[in-house]
C-alpha cells in the first residue's frame, strides 16, 4: 500500500510504499501467545491421560507456529522510499533504515509499467540510461497502476511547463516533444 505521499516546499515528491500489513505486531504476538497457551493445555491434558509424547510435539508445533509468524511479520515490515527531487530521483529499501539505494537522474528518468501477460502481475520499473529497478512488487495491481501514474505526473517537470504544454501552440511544443 502507498502509505503516504509527502510534497515539500521545494517541490520534492516522496512515496513511501510498503506491504498490506496482517496484524499489528501487538495483535500477532496475542495471537501467538493464544493459540500458544491452547496447545500447551492440550499437552498438558494429554500428558495427565498417560501419553508423555503429546506434549514435546505441541511444543514444536508453537515453536514453528511462533517462527513462521514472525518470518511473515518481518518480511512485511520492507519499505520502499521514492523520492522526486527537482533533479534527482532517490530510490531507498529497507526495514528500519535504507539497506540499498539507487538514483537516477529525474529529466531522463523513465516509468515503464510491464504487462508480461497472461494471469502473471505487471512490474512497475523506474529506468534511466540502461538501469532500470524494480518497485513495488509487493503492490496490488490497481495499486501498482495508481503508482505508475503518479510518478509519471511526480517525473513531468514542473507545474509551468505543464501548463505550458498543455496550452501552447504547436511551433511552441516541437521543441519540448521529448519531454511529453
Amino acid at each position: 500500500m502507498i502509505s503516504q505521499i509527502a510534497t515539500a516546499k521545494n517541490g520534492c515528491k516522496a512515496f513511501v510504499i510498503q506491504p498490506n500489513p496482517s496484524m499489528s505486531w501487538h495483535t500477532l504476538k496475542c495471537v501467538y501467545c493464544g493459540i500458544s497457551a491452547v496447545l500447551v493445555i492440550i499437552g498438558l491434558f494429554w500428558l495427565c491421560m498417560g501419553l508423555p509424547l503429546v506434549l514435546p510435539f505441541a511444543g514444536l508445533e508453537a515453536l514453528l507456529l511462533g517462527a513462521g509468524l514472525y518470518w511473515s511479520a518481518w518480511r512485511g515490515g520492507v519499505r520502499e522510499v521514492i523520492t522526486v527531487g527537482e533533479d534527482r530521483v532517490v530510490i531507498e529499501a529497507g526495514r528500519s533504515a535504507p539497506e540499498w539505494r539507487e538514483e537516477f537522474h529525474r529529466h531522463w528518468a523513465r516509468v515503464v509499467l510491464a504487462h508480461p501477460g497472461g494471469w502473471y502481475p505487471s512490474r512497475l520499473f523506474i529506468c534511466c540510461h540502461g538501469r532500470r529497478r524494480e518497485v513495488g512488487r509487493f503492490l496490488n495491481e490497481q495499486e501498482r497502476r495508481g503508482l505508475a501514474s503518479e510518478l509519471r505526473l511526480a517525473l513531468l517537470p514542473d507545474r509551468k511547463l505543464k501548463l505550458e504544454l498543455q496550452f501552447s501552440d504547436a511551433d511552441k511544443c516541437r521543441g519540448l516533444e521529448h519531454v511529453a
